[in-house]
């Protein structure tokens, strides 16, 4: 039995920066691709926002353990036995001790 069955593709874009003549640049986007165990939010559970807001979320997303970053609003490409291929946006992300999570 896999412990981690199915997969994600998180793509990151950083943030745009001003040149010194006052234009734009767009930040550069990174993708980052990922095994992960994705359960379905049967209870239909919800968490709290930054500003306390109950946000909903469709899948609770378990990953090894990992340092990197996975900022709110990053969007997704979730690849799942069960479910089959789902894309959106990332609501929230947890790196704890022993494993990291992607609430979708």
């Amino acid at each position: 039995m896999d412990q981690y069955p199915d997969s994600i593709v998180v793509t990151v874009h950083a943030a745009s920066t001003q040149n010194n003549d006052g234009s734009w640049t767009a930040g550069a986007s990174t993708n980052y691709t990922l095994k992960c165990r994705a359960e379905v939010n049967s209870a239909a559970r919800k968490i709290a926002g930054k500003d306390g807001v109950l946000i909903d979320y469709v899948f609770n997303c378990y990953l090894p353990r990992m340092t990197t970053v996975i900022p709110i609003d990053s969007e997704y490409v979730l690849t799942t036995f069960a479910s089959g291929i789902i894309s959106g946006t990332v609501k929230q992300s947890s790196n704890g001790q022993l494993n990291s999570r992607l609430w979708l």
